[in-house]
């Protein structure tokens, strides 16, 4: 088996393993997000099968229960085990605190620990035209799971509605899957709030090096193109892109001089 279908496989286990999880806790599941996000029905099997697709909030709901385990060794393979939860017997009567309206301030600083923003950068080839094609996407993450692996199923999801070349064909036979490039870990879980987020300073940074060591973005290029990408990922005249450079230098090397204004 090649690396590229252990990849492949790895992510298809963690998505199900993400899924279930988020079905037991009563959560949106990854695939959920993603079909809200793309306008997509990945999720939606009673549609695949009659061709059409009822609104989510006509579904029943469905009650799971399953036990998840995810090991990671040292050498860096994960392992899955899956079962029925252990069944935990019930007292025969638990005193209740009267609800006070307040969230519990332990358990909330619990919740915000596990949960990070993932950014990444990923380059897509053109077969026909031996040229790549660079971009970069971002997940919300747990961080108790291995990084990698979501990393790479962050670039799965951003694969399956792309807009490589920005045509009505966004998807041609041509282009090959989207490989991951780097990863870093933000501290804004809110998209809104990326702009203050170093993580996101330096994925961005990183994207317009990579157009750049590609052979250039066409707008800045002209014709014949040299890469994929129409425009570039920071505009010459950003006045941050100077600090987005710097950012992904430091974090990963200059893989390209600046060349903005």
């Amino acid at each position: 088996m090649t690396g590229g279908a252990v990849v492949a496989v790895a992510v298809s286990v963690l998505l199900l393993c993400f899924t279930v999880k988020a079905v037991v806790d009563g959560e949106q599941t990854p695939i959920d997000i993603a079909d809200k996000f793309y306008g997509t029905h990945f999720g939606d099997v009673s549609g695949w099968v009659q061709g059409r697709y009822p609104p989510k909030d006509s579904a029943h709901p469905a009650t799971l229960e399953m036990e998840i385990i995810i090991r990671q060794a040292t050498d860096g393979t994960v392992s899955v085990e899956t079962g029925a939860p252990t069944p935990q017997p019930e007292p025969m009567s638990s005193p209740r605190a009267l609800p006070n309206g307040r969230p519990n301030a332990e358990s909330a600083s619990e919740s915000k620990k596990k949960h990070g923003r993932l950014y990444a950068t990923y380059r897509k080839f053109n077969e026909a035209t031996n040229l790549y094609y660079s971009g970069r996407t971002s997940m919300v993450v747990d961080l108790g799971l291995p990084l990698r692996l979501q990393a790479e199923l962050a670039i799965r999801f951003r694969d399956m509605n792309h807009h490589v070349d920005e045509t009505k064909d966004p998807r041609g036979a041509s282009f090959d899957d989207a490989r991951l490039d780097v990863f870093d870990i933000g501290a804004a879980i809110d998209y809104e709030q990326r702009h203050d987020d170093p993580a996101y300073w330096r994925t961005r940074g990183r994207e317009q090096q990579l157009i750049d060591f590609s052979g250039g973005a066409q707008s800045d290029t002209g014709k014949p193109p040299r890469t994929e990408n129409i425009v570039r990922a920071v505009a010459k005249d950003n006045p941050r892109g100077r600090r987005f450079h710097d950012a992904a230098t430091t974090r990963w090397g200059e893989l390209h001089r600046y060349t903005g204004y």
